[in-house]
Formats: structure tokens, sequence, C-alpha cells
């Protein structure tokens, strides 16, 4: 291992450069790492763990059991919170670093293993699914460890030596590595189902040292990569051929669960369908991925999956197989679900090619200018830096890891996780909530997990995976439910006091209109209690309740409301639109637009402020309006926010009703 020296000091500079990779990488993903309200799907892991022992690990949904495994002990030692549901992903993540560096020493050099390294240190993809508790950083660490123990067991490092068997020494296989490669294999496939796409990569990677031999000329009919090639024929045969895969499915049902015999072979009839309607949508997904992390320098990373071939032929078969190999896999045949955190476990291959594509164009370097290996280290520190430093992907990935916002938190081609504020309206619930209260929850996991109740779920859509459409919730008509209008009336008539707490579901097609239309006319809408994320309404049949005419609650998100209709006959004389609003705190924040044109609303025309200066509660706000803003017929409202940001409490107001007044 080469030392470098500086006076008397010696000192190696890879080791002390990944070293300093990897503290950085921790930091990146365990500052500020329990800050957000947990997302839905880390309740897969969270809520399993939580209750461990006295339920079991074992659910309808075991998606990355073993990071959930991994969750318990740091559960049972210091608490359940949001840091230490995370905190598995955060170490996976890290050790990834150290690991892809060995891998792309080891089969390539190690001024690539530094720099692919580096890129895996500040990658906002990995970075931010390694600061969530999902099964994704921990699938994609046990993944690449696989293909490198697996890549010592096939031989591709050409570290094999003769044996005394005549098998070994055909298929060039060491036992030692391909027993360890199986073990982790199993844990990989603990972590993700997804791992048994890795079939096809080394398929793959065979038939391409076939192909090879067979343009070089060297071609043996009978030697493994042929033998294997064959085998690979034989497999697509049985995946794309309809008739054959109905034969050889009643026989993989014998020895296979039917949810692994439906992911082993896909739905023919459905990949058609998808290929008349959406041919390329899952691929323009992955790929997404790849030019919106690494933005200014991704297409090196094709050019490093052909410099890796002709430089390391093997290794660089090996490496574009698995990564290319898969992604096209993934892309037009298991291809749905298709999310863009399901290229994780690949993805540091494509971060491989992209360090090889710069080493290779410092190797041409080397090769034309004699001298330039004088300042190869210097250049290598360089090129490290600037990795680190200078992408628009390690100033996204700070900003992560500072970040004090819910909300989308990277950009949609990286995530479509979407982080409502559950925490803080479920705090401010808490303090009024009664032990007899009724609760209802779009989400009752968040319930569950941050005030310890139990609540029913608020959903009247669902999405048909076999229809591919939305469809009515099962409507169960003994249990108590709110599955539809009439379930949600009679849970509201059997309590005289409860609570809907709602995210983005109350406003999207999961909700059925005329139920969502009920809840805003019949429950008092919270506002202080509500962010832009959470909207809390509430009933308490021992108070007095006006109805709302609407509920609009806006903010920087959601800043215009619903356009609403009013019938006028011909208008002659100057009229008043009042707006039962709260939130208001200043001049200007809001627009009310008339039929189009924009009228200002202004904090003298509330009737409180008016009284004592108080424009925040809720109140009427006398609008006046010209005659000549209104037409005869159909009138349109709608209220707008003009100034997003810092001018709201809480970015966000509500309002409830529209009237209109004549002015004398």
């Amino acid at each position: 291992m080469k030392k470098y020296k500086i006076g008397s000091f010696e000192f190696d500079l890879f080791a002390i450069l990944l070293l300093v990779l990897a503290v950085m990488a921790f930091l990146l993903r365990i500052y500020n790492v329990g800050y957000l309200t947990l997302w839905v799907d880390e309740y897969v892991h969270v809520n399993t763990a939580r209750h461990f022992p006295e339920q079991s690990l074992f659910t309808n949904d075991n998606n990355g059991i073993l990071l959930t495994m991994f969750i318990v002990p740091f559960f049972k030692l210091f608490g359940v919170s949001e840091f230490w549901a995370r905190f598995p992903s955060v170490v996976f993540g890290t050790l990834l670093v150290p690991l892809v560096y060995l891998f792309a020493k080891r089969y390539f050099n190690r001024s690539v293993g530094l720099l692919s390294a580096a890129l895996v240190t500040c990658s906002t993809y990995l970075v931010f699914w390694s600061r969530i508790s999902r099964n994704y950083a921990i699938f994609a660490f046990f993944f690449l460890l696989f293909l490198y123990l697996l890549g010592r067991a096939i031989n591709v490092d050409g570290g094999f030596q003769e044996r005394k068997s005549r098998l070994l020494n055909y298929l060039k296989w060491q036992p030692r590595y391909l027993w360890m490669a199986l073990a982790v294999f199993v844990l990989s496939l603990m972590s993700h189902q997804l791992t048994f796409l890795a079939v096809y990569g080394v398929l793959f990677y065979y038939l391409l040292l076939f192909v090879h031999s067979l343009v070089s000329r060297k071609a043996r009919f009978l030697s493994l990569e042929a033998v294997i090639s064959y085998l690979f024929l034989a497999v697509s045969m049985v995946v794309f051929v309809p008739a054959i895969q109905e034969l050889i499915k009643p026989v993989l049902l014998l020895f296979l669960p039917e949810p692994v015999v439906v992911w082993v072979l896909p739905n023919l009839t459905r990949l058609s369908e998808l290929w008349t309607t959406a041919p390329y949508e899952t691929f323009n997904i992955y790929f997404d991925v790849l030019r919106s992390d690494y933005t200014p320098i991704y297409m090196l990373g094709f050019a490093g999956f052909i410099a890796s071939i002709a430089r390391y032929r093997k290794a660089g078969y090996y490496l574009t197989a698995i990564f290319a190999g898969l992604f096209l896999v993934m892309s037009f045949v298991f291809r749905e679900p298709s999310l863009p955190r399901y290229l994780m476990y690949i993805y540091p291959l494509f971060l491989i090619a992209i360090a090889l594509a710069v080493d290779t164009i410092v190797f041409l370097l080397e090769k034309r200018f004699k001298s330039f290996k004088l300042f190869k280290p210097v250049i290598l520190a360089v090129a490290v830096i600037g990795a680190t430093g200078f992408f628009p992907t390690i100033r996204k990935s700070v900003r992560l890891m500072k970040n004090t916002e819910h909300g989308e938190l990277v950009p949609r081609a990286l995530s479509s996780f979407y982080f409502p504020d559950w925490k803080s309206s479920l705090a401010k619930v808490k303090q009024h909530l009664g032990e007899n209260d009724l609760l209802i929850s779009t989400m009752p996991a968040y319930v569950d997990f941050y005030l310890g109740r139990n609540s029913y779920q608020f959903r009247q859509m669902l999405y048909d995976t076999g229809q591919h459409n939305y469809v009515n919730y099962p409507v169960d008509t003994v249990q108590p439910n709110a599955y539809s209008t009439e379930g949600l009336i009679k849970l509201m008539d059997s309590a005289d006091k409860g609570w809907l707490m709602a995210d983005y579901y109350f406003y999207n097609v999961m909700t059925d209109p005329e139920t969502r239309e009920y809840v805003i006319h019949n429950m008092k809408f919270e506002y202080d209690m509500s962010n832009r994320y959470v909207s809390i309404f509430s009933w308490d049949k021992s108070q007095p309740f006006t109805p709302n005419a609407i509920v609009e609650f806006l903010h920087e998100e959601y800043p215009y409301s619903n356009e609403y209709q009013i019938n006028l006959p011909e208008v002659k004389s100057d009229m008043a639109v009042v707006l039962e609003m709260e939130g208001i705190t200043a001049d200007d924040q809001i627009l009310l637009l008339v039929n189009g044109k924009a009228v200002s609303v202004r904090r003298e025309y509330g009737e409180l402020f008016q009284r004592n200066g108080d424009s925040k509660s809720r109140q009427n706000y006398m609008i006046p309006v010209p005659a000549k803003a209104f037409k005869e017929g159909a009138n349109g409202f709608q209220i707008i926010l003009a100034k997003p940001g810092g001018s709201f409490p809480k970015g966000c107001f509500a309002a409830y009703r529209i009237r209109l007044f004549v002015l004398k």
C-alpha cells in the first residue's frame, strides 16, 4: 500500500480521505434525523418493532423485515422515537461508503474506489433514503455486499487458483466466497424481494462474456459462459412465452408460495397493455433518478460503463450487466409498482461508473503526459473535493440535513414521499383530548403513534391493483366505519365529542366529495390546531355550532380556493362581499377575485378589527365591490393567497362563508 510523506510524517492518503468521507456521510445522515413526522410507509417497520414481542415480526407486509429486526433493540434500549426508528438506516447508509470503496477498489482500482465513495457520501438520493425508516439503505448495503462476494465467488477479479476438482476448475468458482454470498443473499432478500432480480444480472453477465468470445472468435460452445447463456435463453422463454409460462406455473406453485410465483412470472397480459399505453413510463421514472442527482455529470456514468469494459473486461462486464440488466428488467418486465426508491439498490453501481469515467480521463492524461503521474495524488484529492463540494447535490444534501420544514424535501424525481406535519397538530389535539372522545383519521398509524389511541380510518375510495383504478371502499355494515357518508354520520351520532384528523387524503380522490362536504358543513374546523399539511375538525354536542358554508384552508402550497358561483339579477348598486375568515394579520395578504378581477382584502374590513384591532380571530370581512364588477346571471368568487410564506402565522388562513349585501 503506497504511503505519502510530508517531511518525516508518513500517511496513507486514501485511508485518510476515506475516513473523512465516512465521517461526513454519517453527519449528513444523522443530523436532525428525528425532526420529521414519521411517514406512513415507515410504520411498516415502526409499529411492528413497537409491539414486539407482543406481536410477531411477521406481518402481512414483511417487506424489509431485517430492518425491523434492527430497530427493535434500539426501541427497547432507548425508547420509541423518530430518531431511533431511523438510526439503523443512518448506519447502513454510512456503511455503504466504505463498502463501495472496497467493491470498486477490488474490481477496478483505489482511485475509482475513493471517487465512488465520495459520490455515495454526498448523493442527495442516497442521503435522503438513509434518513428514512424504510428498508432501502439496508437493502443497498446488503445487495452491494452480495455483489462483492459473488464477484469473488465467480472469479470476476481473476483470483481463481487451480483446484483438484475438475468441476471447480471448469466453473472457476470459489466455494468459500460462494457460501458467503448465498448467506448475504438471504440478508438482502430479507431487506427487499427485488434481490431475486440479481439472477437476471448474473445470467446477463455470462451472456456478455459469451458474446465477447464470439466476437473475438475464441468461443467454446461448451464453456461455462456458453452453457449459462443457453440457460439465459431458456429462462427468457419461460418468462416471455405465454404457453411455456402456463406450463411451468403449476410446477412452481408446488414449491413456492403464490405471491413469490407472481413475482417470478410477470403478467404478460398487463405488460402488453402497458407497452401499448405507456411503454416508457417506468423507464423514465428510473432514468430521472440518474439525471436528477448528479445532474452536471450523470452522462459520465454511461461512458464509465464503456470504459470499464475496455479497461477491465470481466469486471467491466460484471458492473455493466448487473446495472443495465436490472435497470432494463425493472423498466420493461417487472415494472409495477415503479417508484424512484426502487432504483436505490443498484444506484451505487452507476456512481462507480461515473468514478470510472473520471479515472479513465486521468488515465489517458497520464499516458499522454508522462509528468502527469507526479500530480496524480493532488488531482485525486482535488477530484474528491470537487465531487463533494462543488456540485449542486452536496448543497441539496446539506439543506436536507438542516431542514426544519415538512412537505416535499427532495425533487419528485428522487422521491415520491411527502411529509405532512402530524406531529405538531396531534400535540395540540392531545391537550384537548377527552378520554371518551371518538377519533377518526385519514391515517390511523399517526394517531396510534403520537396519541397512543386507536382511530377509525376515514377513507371512501381505494386503488384496486387488479382493475388498476379507484373504486369505492368496501362498506362494512356491521362494524362502525367512516367508509361512506352514512357510516360517518353513524359514528358522529355515537359519540358526544370527537375529532377528524386529515391530511392530503381528505382533499384527493380517496375521499368521496359528498362525505367531504358533510364534514365541512357539520364539523368545526380547528384553525389553531391545523397546519398546512394536516386539517383538524371536531364536533361537540354540548357546544353551540354554526354550520360552515365552506372550509378553505389556504397556504403557499394550496394558494387558491375553489371558485364559488352566485346567481344575481342585474346589479345597479355597489355591493359588499362578506367573507367569514380566520388568520388574517396584515393588509393585502389575500385577494378576492370577482369574475376574475382582483379586489384587495384589508384588515379594517373586519368587524373585530374595527372594534378592538383584532384581525386574526374568526370574523366577517365586509369588502366593498363596485356594481360594474358584477354581471347578470352566474358570478364567480374565488379567494387567493397573495403573499405566501412569512407574512402569515403558520403561513395559512381559513375561510368559512361567502355572502353578498347591497351597500346603502
